[in-house]
């Protein structure tokens, strides 16, 4: 009696990844409360079993995707200083980052939400939104002081937050006024 012909394995080596995109767009549809190991697998267009092999439990999922997210959002926040000589254009690139990079991608907003409410139940998020705000201020400080620094994150976040709910979003330049502010009177660093 012959045995049955084995499946060829199907070559996917951007699997893992694919998955922890799939969580993040689960994360933004359905929060925390409603991810499942089923949903993301339907979304990745992966057997349920892969994302079982890849990730024990569905927090260590949840806390992937929150890693991914976090990387991504600080890295693209990183790279918008960087580029920054004066004080101007530094105003101008954190104004950007909060309405061109965030409020006009709802699906990064509704995870970024869903990351501080996780945080607030769980210390190894909170652990990863503290890096986060350490990776922030420390490109500002690049620019500021390290109060300023810290000043200006903490009025980013709020204003992230203003932005995105507010029923009228704060133009561009509300915004950049505002910033200007924050960091009006505060010294520059020198390189």
């Amino acid at each position: 009696m012959g045995s049955a012909p084995r499946r060829a394995r199907r070559h996917d080596p951007d699997r893992k990844e694919r998955i922890v995109a799939s969580a993040l767009e689960v994360l933004a549809r359905d929060g925390v409360a409603g991810i499942t190991h089923r949903a993301v697998a339907t979304a990745a267009d992966v057997p349920l079993g892969s994302v079982t092999y890849h990730f024990a439990t569905l927090a260590d999922l949840v806390q992937h995707a929150f890693e991914a997210h976090v990387d991504a959002l600080a890295t693209r926040f990183e790279a918008r200083l960087s580029y920054c000589v004066d004080g101007d254009d530094l105003v101008d690139a954190i104004a950007s980052a909060i309405t061109d990079d965030l409020a006009s991608h709802p699906n990064e907003l509704a995870v970024t939400y869903e990351l501080y409410g996780d945080a607030v139940r769980r210390p190894e998020i909170r652990h990863l939104t503290q890096r986060w705000m350490e990776r922030a201020e420390d490109a500002l400080a690049e620019h500021f002081d390290r109060t300023t620094a810290r000043l200006v994150d903490v009025v980013v976040e709020g204003l992230m937050v203003h932005t995105s709910i507010a029923q009228r979003p704060m133009s561009k330049d509300e915004v950049r006024a505002l910033l200007t502010i924050a960091v009006g009177g505060a010294p520059t660093t020198e390189e």
